[in-house]
């Protein structure tokens, strides 16, 4: 057998044969036990422990208490658990002084030309109580809740599933898409 390579397809050739041996290779540990290669599970990530942690974990533990006594009110509910999750801490809304002032100058030159400058200059400050170092609230928001998750035992029932979500929209604002009920035992 006669084969006029050129060392350029040589080299091709050797490749070729190197590629399928690796591939061969790889293949070949896949079916030894114990070769394959094991990642890591990262544990759940915890909530991060701040101020505003506890202070969320509370509105989420006053949810779910009254939550949990009015859905087990609802006749052919029960056994019920019920888990809040609220996006952040409450807002507070102070009162603000704001000052906006405004000049405007026109100027004319020579020529017949125009320029017009706008001075804009803005004064905001939070207003402070009588004692002067509190400031003044206007209003507190609850938190917004992310979602929530409903495990009771008759809720396998479509009719039963339902009332429990509408009665949590209607306790806690939340739509219907965040809202997952599960049958429990």
């Amino acid at each position: 057998m006669n084969w006029n390579l050129s060392k350029g397809s040589k080299w091709l050739w050797v490749l070729g044969v190197l590629g399928v041996v690796l591939i061969g290779l790889g293949t070949w540990n896949r079916g030894v036990p114990g070769a394959q290669i094991k990642t890591p599970t990262a544990p759940a990530p915890a909530r991060p422990e701040g101020e505003g942690s506890a202070e969320m974990q509370a509105y989420e533990h006053a949810y779910e208490e009254q939550l949990t006594h009015l859905l087990s009110r609802l006749q052919g509910v029960q056994n019920v658990r019920v888990m809040v999750n609220v996006d952040s801490t409450e807002e507070v809304v102070y009162a603000r002084n704001d000052q906006d002032q405004r000049q405007t100058i026109n100027e004319t030159d020579k020529q017949g030309g125009t320029r017009v400058t706008t001075n804009l200059t803005s004064n905001d400050q939070v207003v402070l109580t009588g004692q002067g170092s509190e400031p003044l609230v206007v209003k507190r928001l609850r938190p917004q809740v992310r979602g929530v998750m409903v495990v009771a035992k008759g809720a396998e029932d479509a009719r039963i599933q339902a009332e429990i979500v509408q009665a949590v929209q209607a306790a806690l604002g939340v739509p219907p898409h965040r809202i997952a009920v599960l049958p429990g035992q």
